[in-house]
Parts: structure tokens; C-alpha cells; sequence
């Protein structure tokens, strides 16, 4: 028997056509599935969450391609299936792109018009990104200086540290 974690990466893959693998590796320093999962029970609802993930572990067990299990949760025949459920996936689809959870329906607290960026990894690792091949404005993998020491001892950006300036220049 899958746990909640593993059905809810299943249906995610299911919903976004991202493979399994692929959002949630095997070295995950982020973690990002188990923090969505925790972030979102609150917000759906326990009973709209295991509505889904047993949903989706069914059809799972059934060796049913991905294409059908997500047809079978967001849609009613040929029209969008308004129920929540469907509503919480369309959510979770949302999240897993953009990191941004949209409130799809008043739960408790949780309003409709309620969008919470999750955490500033969840917005920078989204898949719109990564589709797009492109990277988050003002974020940069790359450090752009070493501001702790003089500017004599700073790397140039070809990685050449400068020579000391002769004895005496500059100095009193």
C-alpha cells in the first residue's frame, strides 16, 4: 500500500504530465512534495485530500495511463468537473508550476481569493521555470562577489586575484 506522499506524487505526475522521478528525485535536498502535501491538507480539506489520493490509488492499482486518471479527476464527460476535488487538483497543478498555492474554495480560514507564495524554493524550483528555461527574476545560482574582503583580495571575475599594489601607494 502506497502512503499519502507517494499517492500524492502519483496524482501530481498524473495532473502536470511531469514524470514521478522528476519531482520528487531520489536526493531531494528540497523536499518540496512532502512540504506541498503538509501546506495543502489544511487548505483542501483532509476529506477532499483523501477523496483524491484514493482516487487516484485506485485507478493506479487499475495500471491506468496517466492521461485517463487526470481526465477522470478534472473533468465531468467533455466539461470541466466543478466538484472539489477536481478543484483541488486544478490547484495542485498550479502549485507544482508556479510555486503558488491559489485557494480553490473557502476552508476554514482559506478564502478563494487567497494565493500564498509556499516558500522561496517552492517559487524558484516551479516547473514554469524549468519549462520555460529560464530562471526567477534577480535570482542567480552564482555568488557575484566576496564583499568581506578589500578589493585588493577580491577574485576578478576571470578568478585572478589582483597583485598587491606597490609598498606604500595609497597607504599612511
Amino acid at each position: 500500500m502506497n502512503s499519502d506522499l507517494d499517492n500524492f506524487i502519483g496524482l501530481s505526475s498524473a495532473l502536470t504530465g511531469i514524470p514521478c522521478e522528476r519531482l520528487a528525485p531520489a536526493i531531494d535536498p528540497m523536499g518540496l512534495p512532502r512540504i506541498f502535501l503538509e501546506f495543502i491538507t489544511p487548505r483542501v480539506t483532509p476529506e477532499v485530500l483523501d477523496t483524491l489520493l484514493t482516487q487516484y490509488a485506485r485507478m493506479a492499482a487499475e495500471r491506468r495511463p496517466a492521461g485517463q486518471i487526470a481526465q477522470a479527476v478534472l473533468m465531468n464527460g467533455s466539461r470541466p468537473a466543478v466538484t472539489r476535488p477536481a478543484q483541488a487538483a486544478r490547484s495542485i497543478m498550479k502549485l507544482w508550476l508556479l510555486g503558488v498555492w491559489y485557494q480553490p474554495y473557502a476552508a476554514g480560514l482559506h478564502q478563494p481569493t487567497d494565493s500564498t507564495v509556499v516558500s522561496d524554493q517552492a517559487y524558484i524550483q516551479s516547473w514554469a521555470w524549468k519549462i520555460a528555461q529560464a530562471r526567477p527574476r534577480d535570482y542567480s545560482e552564482v555568488t557575484l562577489g566576496r564583499w568581506d574582503l578589500p578589493s585588493a583580495h577580491r577574485p576578478s571575475r576571470a578568478g585572478l586575484v589582483p597583485r598587491d599594489p606597490e609598498p606604500g601607494l595609497g597607504q599612511r
